[in-house]
């Protein structure tokens, strides 16, 4: 299997994430008319300035060690992405829901409440979530949230059934704000129409598999700290015949 290497603890100063949406333009003969179509799959790209020195000043040591993990191979990262407005978001109230999962030993243990089976979830606040058209777009009406507060921005993930077999996710469009009620109804990006429900998620990261352009490059001075800039390409693990291994060497 190709190896992915989980990207190491770097102190990070920049940070894009982005799509890259390949187009095809052709202009007819007859009557000029322009069409513009997909070419080619959808990718998502970032960018990333770490710290040299950073954290335990260790950053220049992490890069040349992945460099030489990677050796002749390819030259892929398994990153979990900051959010699009990271610097924004510092601070903000953490509206994620995760599901817990109880074990004995070796042994999964599985709670009911007389017939029905009863999930435990990690978070501050229950949000709950059911579909909900706004005008021609897809969305979500969501409950528990504190009120009259900001509770997204455009570009967060929102995430809908956690704990499902088949939980899913949606960007929020534009900023949500609760209402006294603690209820928001969120616009999202989603082609089509939400089918699941139940426990919401707001805020999830993106954990993303990369390729990265190069492998950068930088001088370290004496008496400051430096930089180094990454650029990363999506892939997928059908792109590859032999499958994906993540390997974590810095845990």
């Amino acid at each position: 299997m190709t190896d992915v290497i989980a990207w190491p603890p770097f102190g990070i100063t920049k940070w894009e994430l982005a799509e890259l949406h390949p187009q095809s333009r052709s202009v007819g003969l007859i009557g000029g008319r322009a069409r513009t179509s997909s070419a080619l799959r959808s990718r998502r790209v970032a960018k990333a300035s770490v710290r040299g020195i950073g954290p335990d000043k260790a950053g220049a040591g992490y890069v040349r060690m992945l460099n030489r993990l990677w050796g002749g191979g390819p030259r892929l990262v398994r990153v979990t992405c900051l959010p699009t407005l990271w610097f924004r978001a510092k601070g903000n109230l953490d509206l994620r829901n995760t599901v817990l999962e109880w074990s004995a030993g070796n042994d999964d243990l599985l709670w009911s409440v007389d017939a029905d089976e009863l999930d435990w979830f990690y978070g501050s606040y229950p949000l709950q979530g059911v579909p909900m058209a706004d005008g021609m777009w897809h969305g979500l009406e969501v409950t528990g949230l504190p009120p009259n507060t900001l509770v997204a921005r455009p570009s967060d993930v929102i995430k809908v059934g956690v704990g499902d077999a088949d939980p899913q996710s949606a960007y929020c469009l534009s900023v949500v704000r609760s209402d006294a009620d603690g209820m928001a109804l969120v616009r999202t990006d989603r082609a089509e129409a939400f089918t699941a429900s139940g426990v919401v998620s707001i805020g999830e990261a993106e954990v993303i598999t990369f390729e990265t352009i190069d492998v950068p490059r930088s001088v370290q001075g004496l008496s400051s700290d430096f930089e180094y800039v990454w650029e990363f390409r999506e892939v997928f693990e059908d792109e590859y015949s032999d499958g994906f291994a993540v390997v974590d060497p810095w845990s």
